[in-house]
């Protein structure tokens, strides 16, 4: 059980950490409105929602006997937070590929607003995940573990390093 609890939060634990940085650089780039893409790392959020997939993928394969009752003890939180980053991925194509101006209106504002909704309630959703596993103690599917362990290690690492590459050139 701890491994599979493992195997699940070290890329979502990752994913909030990187998330939180992408939440400090949506609001830093509202104080110069003319850092346009520079102020915020658009390269980065195709990693961080590999580990967020790597993670989800984790859970739901490791508690397949007891998805149903999981997916009932996460689902208002994770229907709520997809809204949020539903919501975030429309302003950020508007904000970065539609607009002419770089100018801050109250687009940028509700773009810097939805990582905090979403980060908050991508938090939820573990926390609820991990009561939910606390709790009801079910056993995981262990027969794909062998092939996971090594398969969230290249995942991090593939994703990872790239992040800190641009993370260390491009801040």
């Amino acid at each position: 059980m701890t491994a599979a609890v493992i195997v699940f939060l070290v890329p979502v634990v990752l994913f909030v950490v990187a998330f939180l940085y992408e939440t400090f650089l949506s609001f830093r780039r509202l104080k110069n409105p003319k850092a346009g893409k520079s102020g915020y790392l658009s390269a980065t959020w195709e990693v961080t929602h590999t580990l967020l997939v790597t993670g989800v993928v984790m859970l739901v394969m490791l508690f397949t006997q007891s998805i149903d009752q999981l997916a009932a003890a996460i689902f208002w939180a994770t229907f709520l937070a997809a809204v949020a980053l539903g919501v975030r991925a429309v302003l950020y194509i508007y904000i970065f590929y539609v607009r002419s101006t770089n100018k801050t209106t109250w687009i940028d504002w509700s773009f810097a607003w939805t990582h905090l909704v979403a980060a908050g309630l991508l938090v939820v959703v573990v926390v609820r995940a991990l009561w939910f596993l606390f709790k009801n103690n079910p056993v995981p599917n262990s027969q794909f573990l062998p092939y996971f362990i090594p398969g969230v290690i290249a995942v991090v690492l593939i994703c990872c390093i790239p992040m800190l590459v641009l993370y260390k050139t491009k801040d």
